[in-house]
């Protein structure tokens, strides 16, 4: 049998796409999503049009990919004794990125953050509660369950970023824990 060689990543093209990442975000926190233009990334990374090409197709993959990065840190990050273990790394995040978030989360405007955003909660949040579901059972009562609190997470983080501003990550997730989680447990039993 062939071995199987494994290339190491290009450093080229690594640098490429961390140039792109960086001028999403910042070009975010001064913009919005929505206003900004390929064009836009290219003069901030540095890069040229075919180098953009040649890693994304277009402005939502960055984007995407972008919150792929955020979903992998926040599994990583996971409290595995806290029941919706993520959620605080959530709104920890949420505090440290302030800036971007008000520009992106908190306009009515900002239909594709929000898109992507609520696709990566409800990954998550759909992986940790059939988790604690029998095998073949729960089903639609943990899809329910999942729209509810992505529901509940994102209403959470509009009105934090909009209304009270000065409270901790801390204390939003303990607000949310303890409006969520009486439901849940009724909806999907004590086993949550």
């Amino acid at each position: 049998m062939p071995e199987l060689v494994v290339k190491p990543p290009d450093r080229r093209a690594q640098r490429s796409r961390e140039l792109l990442l960086e001028a999403l975000f910042s070009l975010m926190c001064e913009r919005g999503y929505e206003r900004l233009t390929i064009q836009n990334l290219l003069d901030r990374a540095g890069v040229g049009r075919a180098t953009f090409y040649a890693h994304f197709e277009s402005k939502d993959e960055l984007l995407g990919h972008s919150v792929q990065g955020l979903r992998g840190w926040l599994e990583s990050a996971r409290a595995p004794d806290r029941r919706l273990g993520f959620s605080l790394a959530f709104f920890q995040h949420l505090a440290s990125h302030r800036q971007l978030y008000r520009m992106t989360v908190a306009r009515e405007s900002e239909v594709s953050v929000e898109r992507h955003m609520r696709a990566m909660l409800r990954a998550l949040v759909h992986a940790e509660l059939a988790q604690g579901q029998p095998p073949g059972q729960g089903g639609a009562a943990v899809d329910l369950a999942t729209q509810y609190v992505v529901g509940a997470l994102w209403s959470m983080l509009v009105w934090w970023m909009d209304e009270a501003q000065d409270w901790s990550a801390e204390r939003v997730n303990e607000l949310f824990e303890r409006m969520t989680f009486p439901g849940l447990d009724l909806t999907l039993g004590t086993r949550f």
